[in-house]
């Protein structure tokens, strides 16, 4: 019982610190349509698209190019990106 406890407090504790550094970038949280704290192919592929009509001066990616670009930031494996993998990216 104990350790379920300490296990639920840690949750919560580990919880509150996603909310916080999610708090923090309101352009993520936008595009992260699930608020799952993360974004999915989809996800980043609609925030590149919107940021690109408001940067029509940038170079239009394909999406084979966009996806190539999606899958090496995704360095956790799980096909999706979290705010640190995206932050330098468009400078968003």
């Amino acid at each position: 019982m104990k350790k379920y406890l300490l296990l639920l407090a840690a949750s919560f504790i580990a919880l509150g610190s996603l909310q916080a550094a999610q708090a923090d970038d309101p352009w993520f949280n936008k595009w992260d349509r699930d608020h799952d704290g993360h974004w999915n192919w989809n996800e980043f592929r609609n925030a590149h698209n919107s940021y690109w009509k408001m940067h029509r001066d940038e170079k239009r990616v394909s999406d084979a190019e966009l996806r190539a670009e999606f899958d090496r930031r995704a360095t956790n494996h799980a096909k999706w990106v979290e705010a640190n993998d995206v932050r330098d990216y468009h400078h968003w």
